[in-house]
């Protein structure tokens, strides 16, 4: 017997957010203070493999979602990934783009944000399979797809971003370069509201259910090998 929507997605949230992806020994030491400058840079570039992307895989979402009303939120995404804000009557602006803002934190740890020397960050093969996996939200089950994005990835964000940018702190840099950072913090509490919204309707079903916790833990074991790789190249192992 399926659960309620609403206590079916209150839970697979709290389960996210203690998936072993949340608790792993690479975050822990960005929060705790334990990563210098060096090893940000090296966390900035990979990062930027996947960050860069992100309007991608919500637009491949919305191409997928059959429901016009649960598609809303999404869109609504997207129009502030491209640096617009509805509730302020912003409309998009290409310097505050969500990859422009991103640049600005690659600058603050000395990378050069010229497109040539972007497009050759190398990704290492953990990064490749995690931004393909994303990649690839076109080809799954839109059930997959949008615990995946929902629950395994925007509600997240505010925890781990948060775990991030202390760790981005201690590494000397300043409020203006973890903006980046900051801003998701903020926002995506929002946005993970607003695509819970468009989970009840799919939630209703015992199927259905097993379809979005399946798509929420699968993009997150794949976090799991991201941070992996992460700390493995970093030397924090």
């Amino acid at each position: 017997m399926a659960e309620s929507a609403v206590a079916f997605v209150d839970k697979l949230q709290e389960d996210c957010l203690n998936h072993p992806a949340m608790k792993h020994s690479y975050l822990k030491k960005f929060n705790n203070r334990k990563v210098n400058k060096k090893q940000v840079k090296l966390f900035a570039e990979q990062y930027y493999c996947f960050s860069r992307h992100f309007s991608r895989y919500l637009a491949a979402l919305v191409a997928i979602t059959p429901d016009e009303a649960s598609r809303a939120p999404l869109i609504k995404n997207l129009h502030e990934e491209y640096g617009g804000r509805q509730e302020a009557n912003q409309d998009m602006n290409a310097e505050r783009t969500h990859p422009a803002i991103f640049r600005a934190f690659l600058r603050s740890v000395g990378i050069d944000t010229s497109p040539k020397t972007l497009d050759a960050i190398k990704p290492l093969p953990e990064t490749k399979l995690f931004v393909d996996k994303y990649l690839n939200i076109r080809f799954l089950n839109y059930l997959e797809a949008f615990g995946g994005m929902g629950p395994g990835t925007e509600y997240i964000v505010p925890q781990m971003y948060t775990y991030i940018r202390e760790g981005c702190r201690g590494a000397g840099l300043s409020e203006d370069d973890v903006l980046f950072f900051s801003a998701h913090i903020e926002l995506d509490v929002e946005h993970a509201e607003g695509i819970k919204n468009s989970l009840l309707p799919f939630a209703q079903t015992k199927d259905h259910q097993d379809l979005l916790r399946f798509g929420a833990m699968d993009f997150l074991d794949a976090r799991t090998v991201l941070w992996d790789g992460l700390e493995r190249a970093s030397g924090l192992l």
